[in-house]
């Protein structure tokens, strides 16, 4: 049994996620959900991880990885921004930015106001709209999906985490779509998994945050993502 995908939207870039609809692990089958601008599913943890096949938009220093805790183990505003100080300006870094912002946005209790308003004038593109953005980032959206209660503690970990580099990248604005584990009273599930696909602009010698929805469901995703170095 699985829950039909709906179209996701395009515009406006935010909200960017619209809460999901929480899927239903039913013995060994894969059970599958994808919403408009958010995907989460309640699956089997992948037992291997193919490597991706994309091609690189832009040129990797030799055995340099994308590393899914760039920035630290925290989840705060401080933490985003060491991050994209750290990201090259190479697929891996745009990777590495993307699994940060992840992990900044995932959570609840949301961030607070003065993180937000650290983001929006440090992470967030020119090319966006930062008062949209900020009206998100502090509303009551679920963005766990429904995978969680709403009021309930859970943040993601990108330990089990992966990405994907989406076709339509360029070296400058790469797409990212990030798998991550979530995160409930301070242990990883082995079942839950979130996605999102984060669209990043280099600006002013910096990844910036120009956008991001749901485009693939996990089972997806965690098939062809290719793993991080390291998670948190």
């Amino acid at each position: 049994m699985s829950d039909a995908p709906r179209p996701v939207r395009t515009r406006p870039r935010w909200p960017w996620i619209v809460v999901g609809l929480a899927a239903l692990l039913v013995a060994l089958v894969l059970i599958l959900a994808l919403t408009g601008g958010f995907s989460s599913t309640s699956n089997a943890q992948p037992t291997a991880r193919p490597t991706s096949s994309q091609s690189p938009t832009a040129t990797d220093a030799p055995g340099v990885a994308a590393n899914g805790c760039i920035g630290g183990n925290g989840r705060d505003a401080a933490m985003l921004i060491a991050a994209q100080k750290a990201a090259p300006h190479t697929t891996n870094g745009a990777a590495s930015m993307a699994a940060a912002f992840m992990r900044w946005l995932y959570q609840f209790p949301n961030p607070s106001t003065g993180d937000v308003q650290q983001v929006t004038q440090s992470i967030v593109s020119s090319k966006d709209d930062p008062e949209q953005f900020a009206q998100f980032v502090t509303s009551d959206t679920n963005r766990s999906g429904g995978l969680v209660p709403d009021g309930q503690p859970f943040s993601v970990s990108t330990v089990p985490g992966v990405f994907y580099v989406e076709s339509t990248s360029t070296a400058d604005q790469p797409v990212i779509s990030v798998g991550a584990g979530l995160v409930t009273d301070g242990a990883l599930s082995a079942t839950l998994r979130e996605s999102t696909t984060v669209t990043l602009r280099w600006e002013d010698g910096a990844w910036k945050v120009l956008g991001a929805k749901g485009t693939r469901t996990t089972q997806s995703l965690f098939s062809i993502g290719t793993a991080y170095s390291g998670g948190c």
